[in-house]
């Protein structure tokens, strides 16, 4: 084997194969090869894996300790970007939420639509992604959707304090889950909804997590039949 063929099946072991080595060389390109496919199929994951414990402890410190870890908790670098994006990009679509559901002229559903719209619109991702079958691009939606229930609970989890700053420097009386609670009349149970969306977040985290247990890559073959 030259140095260059060397080279290239080092950085890149999927291109082994064992009859080309032999030796020590074999059983270090055979593990090679494995890690190798392994981290190709659970890259993802892996990248994700940070952001969902982030998310999840937050949310988790939130419901059981003190509201204000929704805006005064610290995620790492550089997954403190990475939430700074998606916590905005979110905050767009709750608002957007407000005005689609205010076409209804119903106060109570045009209140909801922001929370509504805010878990909805992810699985518009989720659906294009499984139906083209991206499964990274799945990933990255459940755990958006994950996300997006996740800040639902916290949004919730407030309903009776109220302490949490409202954009536009609304008042007290504007906050969502204060006045969907109010008008269910479920203010008493507004820790078990707030918990109830929580754990479907956490389900959605989980789901990004292990797609690719549920995923086979396949390759092309061409068949040159000549009859």
């Amino acid at each position: 084997m030259s140095p260059h063929e060397y080279a290239v099946l080092t950085l890149f072991p999927e291109n082994l194969k064992p009859q080309q080595v032999s030796g020590e060389k074999r059983l270090f390109f055979l593990f090679s090869r494995m890690a190798f496919e392994l981290l190709k199929k659970w890259w993802c994951s892996l990248l994700l894996l940070p952001f969902v414990w982030f998310s999840s402890h937050q949310i988790y410190l939130a419901l059981s300790e003190n509201v204000f870890h929704l805006i005064r908790y610290n995620y790492f670098f550089p997954y403190n970007i990475v939430y700074f994006l998606i916590f905005h990009f979110d905050l767009l679509v709750h608002e957007a939420g407000h005005g689609i559901f205010a076409i209804s002229g119903n106060r109570f559903w045009t209140i909801l639509g922001g929370s509504l719209y805010q878990v909805m619109f992810p699985m518009l991702f989720v659906g294009f992604c499984w139906y083209n079958r991206y499964w990274k691009g799945l990933q990255l939606s459940l755990a958006y959707a994950g996300f997006s229930w996740m800040s639902v609970a916290g949004y919730a989890s407030d309903a009776e304090a109220r302490q949490l700053p409202l954009i536009g420097n609304l008042g007290k009386e504007a906050h969502d889950w204060h006045n969907i609670m109010i008008h269910l009349g479920t203010m008493e149970s507004y820790m078990n909804f707030a918990t109830s969306f929580a754990i479907i977040g956490g389900l959605f985290y989980i789901s990004a997590l292990i797609v690719p247990l549920f995923f086979k890559e396949y390759t092309q073959a061409n068949l040159d039949l000549k009859l």
